[in-house]
Order: structure tokens, then sequence, then C-alpha cells
């Protein structure tokens, strides 16, 4: 091998070298080791720095001036000043390497004005190297106009000047301003001319302009100068809304939206007010996407990423945006991954197959390559499901809306039977769209039958009752809706009231949260528009209807007492013979029985106390022999049944000062009474039957012997011979005329 080509020293045997003070023969062989493209300078400088820590500095000096004369012959001023950076933190006192550091600071920053001063003000003597050159770092990231931050501020800040005699930086934060010298300087961090924060307060009108021209390139500014890189949806909106105003916003964001959704470099979580993080790496949108459907948890989630991303791609198309353009694979994956989810849903959920049926087809429509759908399959899936009632609950909103869709291009003659099977249980925007596609295809008798149903059943079909008797008021449908013949207005009043005591009941026994949204719906629908159109159907009812009405207001326990009082005012103006009160001969807080009735509570409270309560007394005291109180299972359980015992004592005895025996007077009386018995007609079946009003503790259900309190026993109360009780049960409307009326003791 030539002397030419020979391999320079290795590193290993530089550092040898240097570690042995064996400097005669390392700079001996340096210039090899410079020419040598294997070799950086990140790894020279250190063993050129070594040798001035084993003092010899001045030897070191030489070999860095050799390394950076030959990286500036090579490559130029600028990386022979990165070399000479580096060379400072090893030898910070080297007076021909300061030399070398200002001339080649002042090559490369020539066009700086007045640099010369400040760079030999900073690269004094008595200042170490590496803390000069750390100076004059910051100093050149700081011209007038640079942005900053200190975090003594609550806000960046903007350099108004700098003086290069004395180094005095003057910086703007906001309204408040602050003096920097080389002793302070330190305390700056430097930030780039596009640092969002500082713009959003110095250059308002190039965030305006970006965020007008590119959406995508406004939010990565803003992601890139939060803390963790995420930047909430609250914050975008405030930051957008200073620049643009209210109505820009939304103008930006309905726009900016689909765009930032797609952005490789963007993350954006989902939601309405979805929160925005920087990637660390691109990912394609549908990359994400494909991804997204492949792990989804549920196929119903996965369908409805499909439907999300066929929505916009239609977006996009009716707002002529040429920049989006349908990926055909994506589509394609999303196609065939819908039809294995129909037939592996087909035997055990088959509403999630006809769903998925859909989506295929809805996907097969963009012409991509994907099975060709079968027409015949939705009859054949259709005829699985038991209860097409109730796919609404089956089927998220979104999915519901597409299979109808499918079911009508698939079903030309059954598809309106099938939509209004689905109207009866679905909410309020379903609603909107069965009820005008059966009109608009001329479907008035199925959509008729349908209400009709909901109306005779609201507890079942709360959403359409209550669509209803607002449609009739407000809808473009209102004029084919009242001309129902079999839905007069005052029947879907009742059907409104029963849907409001059956959901009250049901609320102040389970208190569950759908029974009170129920409630307010009905209640909110019932009283709409100042309630002038119930008032206006209550004015215009004849006295038997009133009659009807009135004991169906008065005892409902889904309306409050104003909403009660209200209604009752109304029959009150036009019937007040209605309203004469009956002298009731018994008071409200008393508990009235008879005298076996007592006696029967009695005996049970006698058994509690003097048999129940000592047994499990006995009980305690048995378990707590056992040892160890705090794991003993049979101690807990005594003493939690003793504690039922006691209070259910205590209870007992509070009735019993309450109780007072029914009287011969309120049961010779001559209108249902406590303690009479009556004989009535059910007015639908034509039977005949008694029942008979006492107290709770002498109840007989099977006997017809009911509690005064219970709810079919308060809609007879007061009623005379010859009236009509009204009765609601499992959401149908009971009715029974009163034959007689006679003592029951």
């Amino acid at each position: 091998m030539s002397e030419a080509t020979a391999p320079g020293p290795s590193l290993i045997k530089l550092g040898k070298l240097a570690n042995a003070k064996k400097f005669d023969d390392l700079e001996s062989i340096w210039i090899k080791a410079l020419d040598n493209p294997d070799y950086t300078a990140r790894e020279l400088v250190p063993i050129a720095g070594q040798v001035g820590r084993l003092g010899a500095a001045d030897r070191a000096e030489t070999l860095l001036e050799m390394l950076i004369s030959h990286s500036e012959e090579k490559h130029g001023a600028p990386r022979a000043l990165e070399i000479a950076r580096m060379a400072a933190g090893h030898l910070p006192n080297g007076p021909g390497l300061r030399n070398e550091v200002i001339r080649l600071y002042e090559a490369v920053n020539s066009d700086v004005p007045r640099f010369e001063l400040l760079l030999h003000r900073l690269c004094r003597e008595d200042i170490p190297l590496d803390r000069s050159v750390a100076l004059i770092d910051v100093y050149l990231q700081l011209p007038a106009g640079a942005y900053l931050v200190d975090h003594s501020y609550l806000v960046p800040g903007v350099v108004e000047s700098v003086n290069s005699e004395n180094g005095v930086v003057s910086v703007r934060f906001d309204q408040r301003h602050a003096d920097y010298g080389p002793d302070t300087i330190g305390k700056i961090v430097p930030k780039p001319d596009d640092h969002f924060p500082a713009l959003v307060l110095y250059d308002p009108e190039r965030l305006r302009t970006l965020a007008d021209e590119d959406a995508v390139a406004f939010v990565e500014l803003a992601l890139k100068a939060s803390k963790d890189g995420r930047v909430q949806y609250r914050d975008l909106k405030n930051q957008v809304t200073r620049l643009l105003d209210e109505k820009g916003w939304r103008l930006w964001w309905r726009r900016a939206r689909p765009e930032l959704k797609r952005a490789p470099l963007i993350g954006m979580a989902s939601g309405s007010q979805p929160s925005f993080r920087i990637l660390k790496k691109a990912d394609r949108y549908e990359d994400r996407l494909r991804r997204e459907f492949d792990h989804a948890k549920e196929p119903a989630q996965r369908l409805l990423k499909v439907l999300a991303y066929l929505d916009e791609v239609a977006k996009a198309a009716r707002s002529t945006d040429e920049s989006y353009v349908a990926d055909d694979k994506l589509l394609v994956h999303f196609g065939n991954g819908a039809a294995k989810i129909a037939v592996a849903a087909l035997r055990d959920d088959p509403a999630l197959a006809l769903s998925g049926l859909a989506v295929h087809a809805a996907v097969a429509d963009r012409g991509v390559a994907v099975a060709t759908p079968n027409p015949r399959a939705a009859v054949q899936v259709l005829g699985k499901i038991e209860d097409l009632g109730q796919l609404p609950q089956l089927l998220p909103e979104a999915l519901l809306h597409h299979t109808l869709i499918y079911l009508r291009l698939n079903l030309p003659d059954g598809w309106p039977a099938v939509w209004s099977k689905v109207l009866m249980r679905c909410g309020k925007r379903m609603i909107d769209v069965i009820t005008k596609a059966l009109i608009e295809s001329d479907q008035i008798e199925e959509l008729e039958q349908a209400l009709v149903r909901a109306v005779e059943r609201p507890t079942s079909s709360p959403e359409l009752v209550s669509w209803l008797w607002r449609a009739r008021h407000t809808a473009t449908s209102g004029k084919v809706l009242t001309g129902f013949a079999s839905l007069p207005a005052l029947t879907i009043v009742h059907s409104l009231l029963a849907l409001v005591r059956t959901t009250g009941r049901l609320r102040s026994v389970s208190g569950e949260e759908r029974h009170q949204r129920i409630l307010e719906m009905a209640r909110n629908t019932l009283f709409f528009h100042n309630s002038e159109p119930v008032r206006e159907v209550l004015s215009s009812v004849d006295r038997e209807q009133a009659r009807s009405a009135k004991t169906e207001i008065q005892h409902n326990d889904g309306l409050n007492a104003a909403q009660r009082a209200q209604l009752l005012g109304v029959l009150r103006n036009n019937f007040p013979e209605l309203f004469v009160e009956i002298d009731k001969p018994w008071e409200e807080d008393a508990l009235y029985t008879t005298e076996a009735g007592l006696r029967k509570r009695q005996k049970m409270l006698q058994q509690i106390i003097e048999h129940d309560i000592p047994e499990v007394a006995q009980q305690i005291g048995e378990a707590a022999s056992h040892g160890d109180l705090s794991e003993n299972a049979e101690y807990t359980a005594a003493l939690e049944k003793r504690d039922q015992l006691t209070s259910r004592a205590a209870r007992i005895e509070s009735e019993l000062k309450r109780a007072v025996q029914i009287s011969w007077d309120m049961a010779r009386s001559n209108y249902v009474n406590i303690g009479t018995r009556i004989l009535v007609r059910h007015e639908r079946t034509e039977e005949e039957s008694t029942f008979t009003f006492l107290g709770l503790w002498d109840t007989d259900t099977e006997q017809g012997i009911l509690d005064y309190q219970a709810p079919l026993a308060l809609a007879f109360m007061g009623l005379r011979v010859g009236d009509t009780a009204v009765y609601e049960q499992d959401g149908q409307q009971l009715s029974w005329q009163i034959l007689a009326i006679e003592p029951a003791l």
C-alpha cells in the first residue's frame, strides 16, 4: 500500500498519545488525522482539549488552530466557526483561540450592524472564552424585532433595540419594558420569528393572513409553541376569534376542520370540540382511518367510521374541494369489511347484519371494486328480525338512517311498513325524516295507523306522541296531521296526560334519569307555546269530557302544583259546578283503617319487639363469641338485621300513632269515600265488579279490597252514582261507570 493511500492514525492512538503526554508525536501525525474523512471535529476537539487539561495549553491551542484552519480551507468560515465554538469549551483561556473566535465571528456575521463593537466587548480576556461564545450566540439571536421569553413575565417579549457599545438589550413585554446586559442576558430564551404567542401580541396581521391562507400551517405553528405539543379546542377558538372575530371563527372552523382532520402532522381528536397534538412523524389520514376501522372494539363503531368517511367525501364533492379525492383502496377495505361484519352477525345480530349490508351497498355505489350487493339479501335478513320496532334501540341513529335508506331502495313495496314500525320508537330527528318520507310518498294511511298506535300506548312511544302534538302546531306537515279523524286533539292531550302521569310515577319509584328525561319532555310538550294549544282544547270540551279531564289532571302525579292548577283553571271557567268542593270527613295526615287492620298492624309490631329483635340480639352475641369481629360475616349480617328490625319497628310505631278507625259516617256517604263499597260496570267489556276502599292494612286485591290511597282508588274518590272513573294501566286507559255505593263496614 502506498504512503498516499495509507490510513491515518486511529482515534484510539491519538487519545493514547495525548494521555501519555507524547505531544510531539501527537502533533506530527495530527495533520493526517485531519485529512481522514471518517473523523469528525466532534471527535478530534476533545483530544486536543485533553492536551490542554494535562498542562500543555499552548500545544492544545496549536492543535485546535490547525483543525480550525483545515476546516476553513475545506468547508469555509461558517464550519470553522462551529469548530472554534466547540473548542472554546475545551480551552476557555487560550489567547490564540480567542483571536480565531473573534476573526471567524466577524467573517460570518459581517452583515450585522455594529457587531464588531459588541464582539470585542464580549470577548475580553477577563471573560472565559466559552462564556463569551455563549453570550455572543444569545446576542446574535436578539436583533431588533426578535422575539424572546423571560419566565419572569407572563407574556413573550420583543427586542426594541440593542446597544452595541455596552451590550444593553431593550425589550418590551406588551405594556412593560426591561433592559438586559451581559450579566443578565442569560435570563432570556430567544424564540424564532414565527413564535406563535409573540405573533399574537406583536404581529397579529401575519397570523391573520396565515390563518386565512393556510389553516393547517396556522395550527401547526400554535402546536409548536405549546408546552406539550397540544392545543385544546377552546384555546384555538379564542385565538382565531381574537384575530377574525366570532363570525370569522365560524367560517374559518367550517373550512378548516376537514383540512385539519387530514393534515399528516396533526393529530385531531374526535368530537365536536376536538383537541389537537403535533405528531412526531407524518401519518396519512387514510392510514389513520384504516387503523381506526381495524381496531374499533365494536362492529357498529367500524360501520359508523365508514359512514363518516363517505359523508366526508360527499361534503367535499358538494363544496367542489378538488384537493380532496376519495381513496379507492380505503373504500375497498371499508366495503369488504362491512360485508364481513354482515356475514358474521347474521345469526346472532340480524339488525347489525342488515346495517352491514347497507354500508356495503353505500360503498359499492362509489364504483369501487367490491363485491356486487345482492338486493334479495335485504329481505332475507329482515325476516330474521323479530321486532322491527326495536331497530332504533339496536342501532346508532346514523346506522339506522342508512339502513332505512337501503331498505327503501331494495323494498320498493314493503319499505313503508318497516319505516312506520321504526317510527314508533325512534328519536325526534328520525321521526322528522320518516314522517316526511311517508307523507311525500303518499303513505298517509300507514303514517296514521302508526300515530294511532302511539297515542293509544304513549309510554311505548313517548318521543312520537310528543312530536305529534308539537308538529300539529308547528311543522309544515301540520295540515296533514290535523286532518286525521282518528286523532282528534283531545285524544292526543289525554295521551300526553297519561304519559306524564305514568312517567311521573315511574320516576318517583325508580329515580332513573331516563324517566326524568321523558317526563320533562312530555310536560314541556304539553305546555309549549305558552300552553295555548292545550288551553284551546280544554276550552272546547263538553261536560262529560271535562269531568274525565278533571279526574285525569287532579290525580296526575307527573304534573307539578302550578301545572295542575293551570289546567284545572281552564275547566273551572267553563264548568264551575264540577269544582264544588266535597266536605271530606278525613284528615290528610291520618292513616285510616278498620279495627281488624289496626289489630293486624299492632300484632306485627309486637312480633318484632317481643320475638324478632330478641332473637337477632342472641345471634349477635353468638357471632361475637367467634373472635375477630373485623372479618366476621355472621356478626355483620346480624347487626344489619337488627338495624333493619329496629327501623321497621320505629316506622310502625309512628304509623300507629297516626292510625284512625274508619267511622260509620264515612262509610254511609253518598259519594265514594273511605269505608265504601261500589258496584261498577267496565265501559268497554260491560263486565260488572265491586271495589271496596279501606286502609293499607286491610288491603286484599284478590277480593277487590283496595287501599284508599292507591292510584286506582284515588280515581274513584269523590265520585257519585252515574259518574265515570278513568284510570290508565300499562299504557291503556280504563274507565268504569259507578252503578251503586254502599257502606263496607
